[in-house]
């Protein structure tokens, strides 16, 4: 079933560091907690739907600084469905890779775009390649 919002909680951008030569930088995204949230369809209707909270981290090794966002997306399904996403996270702490998918790629698409901005602000380079042009017959020389 359909992804039907999408929420930033916190956003934190720091660089501690001068970047340096040879810096890394990771990115990482963990669903933190589930839980139940009836959505609103007009006036008087509600959906059963989930609340997954999320944390993303890019981080700039060694030390350098860190993009921080965490989030929520919010998701609706059958009412069956929902409770055996819900009792199954619960229980394991895991969920079917399918709704997994649909909540951290949409997770990620939003983050990702947010988290470059946000690097941007604080002077530290792309966490990501950029498209960039090259003349022809010269190497790229892209730093980031």
């Amino acid at each position: 079933m359909p992804i039907v919002g999408f929420h930033l909680e916190k956003t934190l951008a720091e660089r501690t560091k001068k970047l340096q030569k040879g810096m890394k930088a990771t990115h990482n995204i963990t669903i933190t907690s589930i839980q139940n949230e009836d959505i609103e369809m007009g006036k008087s209707t509600k959906k059963p739907g989930l609340k997954f909270s999320f944390e993303y981290e890019v981080d700039y090794q060694p030390n350098i600084g860190k993009v921080s966002i965490e989030g929520s997306v919010l998701y609706l399904d059958d009412e069956k469905t929902v409770k055996a996403i819900l009792d199954n996270w619960k229980k394991n702490k895991n969920v079917n890779q399918e709704v997994t998918a649909q909540v951290l790629n949409t997770a990620i698409v939003r983050c990702t775009i947010k988290a470059l901005n946000m690097a941007q602000e604080v002077n530290l380079p792309p966490h990501m390649p950029i498209p960039t042009v090259t003349p022809r017959g010269r190497e790229q020389d892209y730093i980031g």
